[in-house]
């Protein structure tokens, strides 16, 4: 299998989850095997005529495990060389496939399918409340002091260690998170969350943001799109002048409106969503194993 996936350069969580688990859920040598085909597994990398597409139009088979839909605006015309096994969320499925039901949920939900799984639930809870920001919002505040402040864990998605992301989220009771794999892996691991809208939504552009996450949500039955706001300030011409000043106006404003909701009412999936989703994910890993011949793999 050849993974097509975002890779930043600061590192991701939830993109590099892709490294990590595939091999972990279809055996070590997945990515070693069936060289002719293209996977698509976590990410919203669906982006009509993207580097992501292009790269993988070389391949005689391309498959699509749990990919999510860049935005509302892609238009897509795949041929019978795609297989499309499942997206993220109904939203992607009905853009994709015309359809509302070829979809089960984020591919990091596959994780509930290891071994360790229950190891990461049984963790003792060290912290009150984790933080983890949006990758490339690290720059924009200081995230440690505002943290420090309020008493919360900061959890950073660069750190390239994907074990230790998963064991700090789990010693939280609770995760507030600009990073949506952040609450995804929170939702996964049963920790209560809550989403901050920060720096992401701006930078991705408003519909792009709450296309994705709305697509998520929706596959895991909920319905209403509540966060935190906290938008980051506007820069100005001078910014590049005065950095450090609009750095620092920007830590106090964000510091201020998330002391403002220091109590919030967290979101959680219903114990029954997760183990459909269970159920669901082990039948996909079975139906692919069959179809590309990866039981001894």
């Amino acid at each position: 299998m050849n993974l097509i996936y975002y890779k930043s350069e600061k590192g991701n969580f939830g993109d590099d989850l892709n490294l990590w688990l595939w091999p972990k859920i279809f055996g070590p040598s997945f990515f070693d095997n069936n060289d002719e085909v293209a996977f698509f597994g976590i990410g919203s990398i669906l982006i009509e005529n993207s580097d992501f597409i292009e790269k993988a139009k070389k391949f005689k088979q391309k498959v699509i495990f749990g990919t999510g839909v860049r935005s509302i605006n892609e238009k897509f015309y795949f041929d019978d060389s795609w297989d499309i096994r499942f997206l993220r969320g109904p939203y992607s499925s009905l853009k994709l496939t015309n359809t509302l039901s070829k979809f089960v949920s984020d591919g990091a939900y596959f994780l509930m399918l290891l071994p360790e799984y229950n190891t990461y639930l049984s963790l003792p809870k060290q912290h009150d409340i984790g933080f983890v920001p949006y990758f490339k919002s690290i720059d924009k505040v200081n995230w440690q002091q505002i943290c420090d402040q309020l008493g919360w864990k900061l959890i950073l998605p660069t750190n390239g260690d994907v074990e230790q992301f998963m064991i700090e989220i789990s010693s939280c009771k609770t995760i507030i998170s600009e990073a949506m794999h952040g609450c995804i892996l929170a939702d996964a691991l049963r920790v209560p969350w809550k989403r901050l809208r920060f720096n992401a939504h701006l930078h991705e552009g408003e519909k792009v943001s709450e296309f994705k996450w709305n697509d998520w949500l929706l596959s895991i039955g909920i319905k209403e799109n509540v966060y935190i706001e906290a938008p980051a300030l506007k820069r100005r011409k001078l910014y590049k002048i005065f950095k450090t000043a609009f750095k620092n106006k920007n830590e106090n404003y964000v510091l201020n409106k998330l002391k403002e909701h220091q109590v919030v009412n967290f979101n959680l999936s219903k114990d029954t969503v997760i183990t459909d989703l269970s159920i669901s994910m082990k039948k996909e890993v079975e139906s692919l194993k069959k179809t590309y011949l990866l039981n001894n793999v």
